[in-house]
């Protein structure tokens, strides 16, 4: 059927509209499918990591580079442990000062008494003074004991609620109660938040906000879980985690961080659990190039690390804002005087041991390094360095083959012989005369000096000698310097002297990984090196440039980049209960004059009487924690102070955990705590 000229025009734009039309129409399909983000778009680049050493910005996609197809991710699950999702957080970083000066953006009461509260906007100084905490407010300043609530209450939506902390590093909002107490001479402040809220004040600075949205949800979901299992562990403290590099970094909400706000939110409740509880999501800003599991960086580490890895890592080392460090220098070692005084200083112990002393030995060049000696199987973490050193030796000259004897030629024969003659007759023999008197024995002075040094050399009786006869000088072996044909091995300490020696590090502590990069020439000889440590940080869990990678250059998903950093994790969501913020005119009424006094902490109850098989013991560690079952992953409901008596219900288990009961709880500890 043939169309009209107008109808086939109609018809062809239509069908140019709807090629333009699809693939954002495809893009927004994916957005509401899924609830991701289209993962063709290119994120915006990375600035900095907020609490590490600035690094430079990096590109989110390359030119020309296509990231990975998209996947359909599997449905998260819900969780088959229970929480609260709040936190109890120490606000370390402030110190111990002995002022806080606070701004209440919020609804705020003291000890939640409605008879003793603030206006919003209010500004409140605490001081502390003779082991108590003074409040100043309007010009009243009140002594409240050795501490104070301030406890937060609903405000209206949209509004601020929170507290901002003139001693704190940023100027951001602190959403949720403060208890202030007395820490020696100054204040200590614990502060009571939901964990999402938490989260804000925590990716934004352990990542960048400029990150791809993809590793800042993989952030999102490692900081969620990593401080949930400080609360499990924290048993009997007063706080769960502090706000430093102890724990993870936390500065407070900021509501310039959109897209750590997004980050956050698209993850809720989303954690990962490993035998039965909250894993240990560790990350690092670098690993180098190859994940490292607890056990190998810290010493007398005794936790779970099953979900972990040692595995290679590509995405960190293809990123180039990865940092590190490295230094080149030609086979004769020219590019560093230091390197090559440790190279002579170690060849010159090698060559001694083979006869060689000083001045009879010169540095020539270094044909190989090759690194040695990892700590673990399979691990780049290598404690040394060897060098296959050439070096020019003196040596004697050669001197040149003797020549071949000439053989003798044969005497001519004679043709004719003559005759014999007539012996003539003897005559009669003349008298003999006196005989002279005998004299030394025949020879030269130089051959009876000749036969004394032969007589030496051999241990025989020297013959008597001339008394002006010398032995003859001897004369020195006429020497050169020789290129030696083989290569002297030394191993240089990767720690001890590259890495602190050539200023090659990137932490204090030792956890950097080396590697060398040889340059060769047409004919395969080695004419340079090149050095290279990398590893920022202890290289443990996820990798912040490993994710930024997989996220900006790969195109990949969150639950790739978790699911690649910790291989074990089970990924669950959890539904925190809502906050149970009230309304004041909801609260009972008080004047807010009473303050009731601290109570004293009880003593411990007595113990029960032994059962068959039990036995008393003792608490050896500074502070013990009891948990629910065998493991360091199930939750600490309780910590024992140094000496408390306990009843200990079982033997050592396999890993070394013991049974035991007080008259108010019942749980499991390490057997080697207790005496």
């Amino acid at each position: 059927m043939r169309y009209p000229v107008v109808q086939r025009k109609l018809i062809c734009a239509l069908a140019l509209l709807l090629a333009l039309a699809i693939p954002a129409r495809a893009a927004g399909l994916w957005s509401w499918l899924t609830g991701q983000p289209d993962p063709t778009e290119a994120p915006a680049s990375e600035a900095a990591f907020s609490d590490a050493p600035t690094l430079p910005p990096a590109e989110a996609i390359l030119p020309g580079e296509t990231p990975a197809p998209a996947y359909t991710p599997a449905p998260i699950p819900a969780a088959t442990i229970e929480d609260d999702g709040q936190l109890r957080v120490e606000l370390r970083s402030l110190g111990y000062p002995a002022q806080l000066h606070l701004t209440l953006a919020g609804v705020y009461a003291v000890d939640a008494d409605p008879g003793f509260r603030f206006e919003r906007d209010t500004r409140v100084t605490l001081s502390a003074g003779s082991g108590s905490v003074y409040l100043s407010v309007g010009g009243l300043t009140i002594d409240m004991g050795q501490s104070v609530a301030l406890t937060r209450h609903r405000a209206a939506e949209g509004e601020q609620n929170g507290v901002y902390i003139d001693e704190s590093e940023k100027d951001t909002l602190y959403c949720g109660d403060l208890t202030v107490s007395t820490e020696g001479d100054g204040l200590r402040a614990v502060l009571k938040i939901q964990v999402e809220d938490y989260l804000y004040g925590v990716v934004a600075y352990e990542m960048s906000d400029s990150f791809p949205i993809e590793a800042l949800k993989a952030q999102a979901v490692a900081a969620r879980t990593y401080a949930l299992q400080r609360k499990w562990q924290s048993g009997g403290r007063d706080y769960d985690l502090v706000d430093t590099t102890a724990d993870q970094v936390f500065k407070g909400y900021d509501a310039q961080y959109a897209n750590v706000i997004e980050a956050v939110d698209a993850t809720r409740g989303v954690v990962g659990l490993y035998d039965g509880g909250f894993a240990v999501c560790y990350y690092t800003a670098s690993n180098g190039g190859q994940t490292a599991l607890p056990s190998q960086v810290w010493d007398h580490f005794d936790g779970e690390e099953g979900y972990l890895a040692m595995a290679d890592d590509p995405y960190d080392v293809e990123n180039p804002r990865s940092l590190q460090n490295e230094l080149t220098v030609t086979a004769r070692c020219e590019g560093s005087a230091a390197l090559k005084e440790m190279l002579e200083a170690a060849l010159g112990d090698a060559l001694a041991g083979e006869g060689y002393g000083a001045g009879e030995w010169e540095f020539d060049s270094i044909a190989s390094i090759t690194p040695v000696d990892p700590r673990f199987e399979g691990s780049r973490m290598y404690d040394g360095l060897r060098f296959e050193l050439r070096a020019k030796l003196l040596a004697p000259v050669a001197t040149p083959e003797p020549t071949d004897t000439p053989e003798p030629t044969d005497t001519p024969e004679s043709t004719d012989t003559p005759e014999p003659t007539d012996t003539p007759e003897p005559t009669d023999a003349p008298e003999p005369e006196d005989k002279p008197e005998a004299t030394d024995a025949p020879g030269s002075d130089d051959e009876q000096a000749l036969e004394a040094l032969a007589a030496a050399l051999t241990g025989g009786e020297p013959m008597p000698t001339a008394p002006d006869a010398q032995l003859p000088e001897a004369t020195e072996i006429p020497r050169e310097w020789v290129l030696s044909e083989r290569t002297f091995p030394v191993t240089l300490s990767v720690y001890d002297q590259i890495k602190d020696g050539l200023s090659l590090g990137l932490n204090a502590a030792d956890y950097e990984l080396v590697s060398v990069d040889t340059q060769l020439d047409g004919a395969g000889a080695a004419t340079g090196f090149t050095l290279v440590m990398r590893r920022f940080g202890h290289g443990v869990g996820m990798s912040q440039r490993g994710a930024q990678w997989m996220a900006g250059h790969y195109g990949e998903l969150w639950q790739r980049i978790v699911g690649f950093y910790y291989p074990g994790l089970s990924v669950e969501r959890m539904d925190w209960p809502e906050e149970a913020l009230t309304q004041l005119d909801a609260l009972p009424d008080s004047v807010g004059a009473a303050r009731p006094k601290p109570t004293p902490t009880p003593s411990p109850a007595p113990l029960p009487e032994l059962e068959a098989g039990e036995r008393y013991a003792t608490v050896t560690a500074t502070s013990l924690n009891v948990r629910e079952r065998p493991t360091t992953s199930a939750r600490a409901i309780a910590q024992l102070a140094k000496d408390r008596k306990v009843i200990v219900c079982s033997e050592p288990d396999a890993d070394g955990w013991v049974s035991i009961r007080t008259a108010e709880l019942e749980g499991f500890v390490k057997a080697e705590y207790l005496k």
